[in-house]
This record gives structure tokens, C-alpha cells and sequence, in this order.
């Protein structure tokens, strides 16, 4: 009896260690970079990024990149702490979460050295809300076990969709400056290594 329970209690949870180590690509945050670039007072624009990624490509296609919201890079340490504590709310909502799915055969028949381009649906967790979008993205096979996912055209993001409009605009007041744009431009260089 004690055999059998002791059973039931691991399987569950070796399944789930099988499951994650399914990821057929993982992503490696040394060599990828995401970037997004801010727009105050009508006329400065600036690049923010964030140094912490994760993210994986199942065999089924299913693919994810989680950025740790506290990991991000303003060039300016107390404009971090507040983009963390005022905008992001790190402590309530550490992270942000992109989900979509990518057609794993197509990727697989894709040569080295040769890239596609297709709009994918996608899910983003930001905030406490999800919000479905959709983006065109370039998908390059550097090698047989590496793929890079780029944005085929610029991704702009608003603020207020996400519930970030009030935070935008407390950054807004205590920096003292006359607006900030609540769109910000994203960009980013993924790359993903097939068994890591």
C-alpha cells in the first residue's frame, strides 16, 4: 500500500520533469537580447533592455519567452527601481509572458543559413492581463541547431493596454517632463539551441 501511494505522489511529478525536458530548443539569454525604446518629452528617445530571459520551443511547436521584468536596464539605476516598483509592480508581477506556436515541420525543413517570414498570433502576459496580437517575424536557421527569431518589422506596444497608462504617467511626474510616450518600440534577437 505504502509502495503504491508512493507512486501515485512521484509519478505525477517525474512526468512533469519529462515534460520540461521535452523543450526541443532552449533559449540561450547570453547570446539573445530584447530591447524596447522609450519617447519623452516630445523629442528624446531612449533604449531600454532587459539582461534576463527564458524561454524554450517544444517538439509540438509550442513556444514561450518569459522576460524578468526586475532584470531591466534603463542606463540609469534609480529610473530602474522606479520602471521595477512604479510601472512593472515587480513585486506583484515579476514577469512578462509571450506565448505562440510555431509550425515545428516548416522549421524543421528549413535549410541552414536560410530564414522565413510569417505574422504569428501571440499571447502576451504583462501586468496581470493577457492580450492576444499578432507580429511578423523572421525565423533564421543559423545551423542545424540554432534558429534566431527576429521581428520581420517593428512591434509597438501601448501602455494602456496592459493597465501600465497610471504608471507611465507617475514616471511621467516625478521625473518632472512635459509627456512620455505610453507606446514604446520593441525589438529583440532570439536565439534558441536545439538540445541544451
Amino acid at each position: 500500500m505504502k509502495s503504491s501511494l508512493k507512486f501515485l505522489i512521484i509519478s505525477p511529478i517525474l512526468g512533469l520533469i519529462s515534460l520540461s525536458a521535452m523543450a526541443d530548443w532552449e533559449l540561450n539569454n547570453a547570446d539573445s537580447s530584447l530591447y524596447y525604446v522609450t519617447s519623452k518629452a516630445a523629442a528624446i528617445s531612449e533604449i531600454n533592455t532587459f539582461t534576463n530571459l527564458s524561454g524554450a520551443i517544444t517538439d509540438s511547436g509550442a513556444a514561450t519567452l518569459e522576460i524578468d521584468l526586475a532584470s531591466v536596464d534603463t542606463a540609469i539605476e534609480i529610473r530602474d527601481q522606479r520602471v521595477r516598483d512604479i510601472l512593472f509592480e515587480v513585486q506583484q508581477y515579476p514577469t512578462a509572458t509571450i506565448s505562440l506556436s510555431i509550425n515545428s515541420a516548416s522549421l524543421d525543413d528549413l535549410a541552414a543559413g536560410t530564414s522565413s517570414v510569417s505574422n504569428y498570433p501571440y499571447s502576451l502576459s504583462l501586468h496581470g492581463i493577457s492580450a492576444d496580437l499578432s507580429a511578423d517575424l523572421r525565423l533564421t536557421k543559423i545551423s542545424d541547431s540554432r534558429i534566431e527569431i527576429q521581428p520581420a518589422q517593428p512591434i509597438i506596444i501601448g501602455a494602456s493596454l496592459f493597465g501600465l497608462a497610471e504608471g507611465v504617467e507617475a514616471l511621467r511626474d516625478i521625473a518632472g517632463l512635459p509627456s512620455i510616450n505610453p507606446n514604446v518600440v520593441v525589438d529583440f534577437s532570439l536565439f534558441f539551441d536545439e538540445g541544451m
